[in-house]
C-alpha cells in the first residue's frame, strides 16, 4: 500500500510542531521549498504504485520517503541513523512530515527506499533541472559531478611501477581496439610478462 498524503497532526503535537518551525537549518529549508513539488511527488507516487499489489511491506507516504531519502543522503547516514535521528529530532520530524507520526524502523525505510529506481532518479534529476530553469537560477545547459574517495590499498608509486601500469593500461585498450578492426589489421605486441620481470628485478636490486 501506499501512505496518504493526507494528514492531520492531533492537537498534542500542536505546541512542538510551532517549537520546531523555528528551527532553522539553511539546507534543509532550501530543500524542504524544492521537495513541495507536486511534480517529483507524483513521480515517486507513480514508481511505488508500480510495486506487486499484494506486497506486505509497509507503505511510506511518497512526499515522507523522498524526503528521508534526500535527508539520508545530506547528511550520510545509515538507514539504523536516519530512524534514531528522525525519531528523536523535531526538525527532522517536521522536515520529512512525520510530525506526531509513528516513524517506520530502518527496515522498511531500506525497503521502501530500494523501489526508488535509477529511472526515477533519473526523473527526478530532469524535474529539478527544470524547476532551476524556470525559476532562473540556471539554465540547465551542463551538468556538474562529483565522486566520492573510497579509501582502498594501493602499492608505493614507483617509477617502474608506474610504466608497467601503463603499459598494462594501453596493452588492454589496444586489445579492444584490434577487436572492432578487420583480422589483422593492428597487430599487439603484449609486453606485459617482460615488464613484470623487468620491474621485480629492480625492485629486488634497490
Amino acid at each position: 500500500m501506499i501512505g496518504t498524503l493526507t494528514r492531520q497532526s492531533s492537537l498534542f503535537y500542536v505546541n512542538f510542531g510551532k517549537q520546531a518551525s523555528l528551527i532553522k537549518d539553511d539546507l534543509l529549508e532550501s530543500v524542504d521549498t524544492l521537495l513541495d513539488d507536486n511534480g517529483i511527488i507524483e513521480l515517486v507516487h507513480d514508481s511505488l504504485a508500480q510495486r506487486y499489489p499484494l506486497s506486505t511491506r509497509t507503505g511510506i507516504a511518497p512526499d515522507r520517503l523522498v524526503r528521508s531519502c534526500v535527508l539520508k543522503h545530506i547528511k550520510g547516514w545509515s538507514f539504523r541513523e536516519l530512524e534514531r535521528e528522525v525519531r528523536s529530532n523535531l526538525l527532522y520530524r517536521r522536515f520529512t512530515r512525520f510530525d506526531d507520526a509513528p516513524v517506520p524502523n530502518f527496515s522498511t525505510f531500506s525497503q521502501n527506499v530500494a523501489l526508488l529506481s535509477p529511472e526515477l532518479t533519473e526523473k527526478i534529476h530532469a524535474r529539478v533541472v527544470g524547476i532551476a530553469q524556470e525559476e532562473g537560477v540556471a539554465r540547465g545547459r551542463k551538468l556538474r559531478t562529483d565522486t566520492t574517495v573510497v579509501e582502498t590499498n594501493i602499492h608505493y608509486p614507483t617509477d617502474s611501477s608506474l610504466i608497467g601500469d601503463g603499459i598494462r593500461v594501453i596493452t588492454r585498450s589496444l586489445k579492444r581496439i584490434a577487436k572492432a578492426c578487420t583480422e589483422g589489421a593492428l597487430k599487439v605486441v603484449d609486453h606485459r610478462r617482460m615488464v613484470k620481470h623487468r620491474s621485480s628485478r629492480d625492485r629486488s636490486s634497490q
